[in-house]
């Protein structure tokens, strides 16, 4: 008998452990917004419809829509607005897939702005800066997907 409830609370753990490691294999806009936050940046969440008056094309991605957010330095006045899109896909799979299909063949088109790309498990993220050399919260963004 004291077998049988070993076995059972052994498997009972190892279920529990094996769900909860699948739930953290995703990353949520969320948590793409606090991974920002904690590089020092000012990360407020904008409306679809506010990004898309900022675009030339469509900003859907293989059905997708973003997760739009806007950048600012706390302590900096920023001449320029820059921003980021998440995309989050269902499953890292998922968003190979979309890769694999050329799914970037289909660029998206911002009006003075240059995207920087950065994937990551589930999500494609596009930080949306203003200066194509030099973008000046790139460092920021790196650390802050590298967190993730």
């Amino acid at each position: 008998m004291k077998s049988r409830i070993f076995c059972l609370g052994t498997f009972i753990t190892v279920f529990i452990f094996l769900v909860a490691c699948g739930h953290s294999s995703t990353i949520t806009a969320d948590d793409v917004w606090k991974s920002l936050e904690k590089q020092g940046l000012e990360v407020a969440q904008i409306t679809l419809a506010a990004a898309e008056q900022l675009a030339s094309s469509q900003l859907v991605m293989n059905g997708v829509n973003p997760e739009p957010f806007e950048l600012t330095l706390p302590t900096a006045d920023m001449a320029y607005c820059e921003f980021v899109f998440v995309y989050v896909f269902r499953s890292e799979q998922e968003r190979i897939h979309f890769d694999e299909s050329d799914g970037s063949s289909t660029p998206i088109i911002f009006r003075n702005l240059h995207p920087n790309v950065s994937k990551k498990k589930n999500v494609i993220v596009i930080y949306w800066s203003n200066d194509k050399n030099n973008p000046l919260l790139m460092k920021q963004f790196s650390n802050a997907m590298e967190s993730l």
